[in-house]
């Protein structure tokens, strides 16, 4: 598995898990809580622009991912 492939994948996990959180946020009646899962999923959104700026730098750096 190259890096890149690699990257995608956290970056798709990534999306998933934030989804998943504001599920959870949804679901839940505490407002603790659902501050919680909104912030885990701020938190993991915040990520995600810098996994892909580091895909776009090996895609931009290594010919084969061209």
């Amino acid at each position: 598995m190259t890096v890149k492939t690699q990257i995608e994948e956290i970056v798709a996990g990534a999306h998933t898990l934030a989804g998943q959180l504001k599920t959870c946020a949804l679901h839940t009646d505490v407002p603790a809580v659902k501050d919680m899962y909104n912030e885990m999923a701020g938190q993991i959104e915040d990520m995600i622009p810098k996994l892909e700026g580091r895909r776009a730098h090996v895609q931009k750096e290594e010919p084969q991912y061209r």
